[in-house]
């Protein structure tokens, strides 16, 4: 039986065929290749491999690099991401091992080993996204930069050795990562450690310098006069 309206005939859209249209975009979304967001190195970097240092953009799959704790380990693949603004950290030469100062992007994932590590974590080795670092030993934020990542990906999850003596994680970040990132919280107890270490030094320097002051100012660090020798005034020595 017909509506008696003008819109009995009115042209309409079915809703399951908008639904298919909605379901086949979500699909191929999901299909497409997902680039990763974070994580990687520079294509600068550079990365110890079995013949020595090369830049990160030089490395092919088949090429071993220099792991951590595993020894050389060959590289699965290469992936790189377009080029996007990064927020940079600059890195003084020698605080995280490397032998230059560096402008690294913020959420590098690094390594610390050592005493710190056991003391703060009662770990041998702890990992944190570079930004957290800022103000450890004169790390700070550097101007933004568009550059491109370079992802190395080995068979399993690798920290590589870079830049002379740092320690990075160049693959893509996994969320069960086996060396997972400390919380911002926990990466600023290395900060705060690190800012008691300074002060304690600058205290020592200063007493130290003060210690001096007192014996420059009483003459504590004259030159000795000539020893005296009861014999010398026995023979006369000492006689006007």
């Amino acid at each position: 039986m017909l509506l008696d309206h003008t819109t009995a005939f009115t042209e309409y859209q079915s809703v399951d065929l908008l639904l298919d249209l909605l379901s086949q975009e979500t699909e191929a979304e999901s299909l497409s290749p997902l680039r990763p967001l974070q994580g990687g190195v520079l294509p600068g970097t550079l990365i110890e491999t079995a013949s020595g240092f090369r830049q990160a953009r030089a490395l092919r799959p088949g090429d071993m690099v220099q792991t951590f704790d595993g020894g050389l380990r060959e590289v699965v693949s290469i992936r790189q991401s377009v080029p996007r603004l990064t927020a940079m950290v600059h890195v003084p030469a020698g605080v995280l091992g490397n032998d230059t100062a560096l402008d690294l992007p913020s959420d590098a994932v690094i390594a610390l080993e050592g005493d710190l590590a056991l003391d703060l974590f009662d770990l041998p080795v702890v990992t944190m996204k570079l930004v957290a670092l800022i103000g450890y030993k004169g790390i700070t934020s550097a101007l933004p930069q568009r550059l491109a990542r370079i992802h190395i990906d080995c068979a399993e999850e690798e920290l590589l050795w870079a830049e002379g003596g740092l320690v990075i994680s160049a693959g893509a970040r996994a969320e069960d990562a086996f060396y997972a990132p400390l919380s911002f919280c926990e990466t600023r107890r290395i900060v705060e450690a690190g800012r008691e270490a300074a002060l304690e030094n600058a205290r020592a320097d200063s007493l130290f310098d003060e210690e001096d002051a007192d014996a420059d100012f009483l003459g504590l660090d004259a030159a000795p006069g000539p020893g005296f020798d009861p014999l010398d005034l026995l023979f006369g020595r000492y006689a006007a």
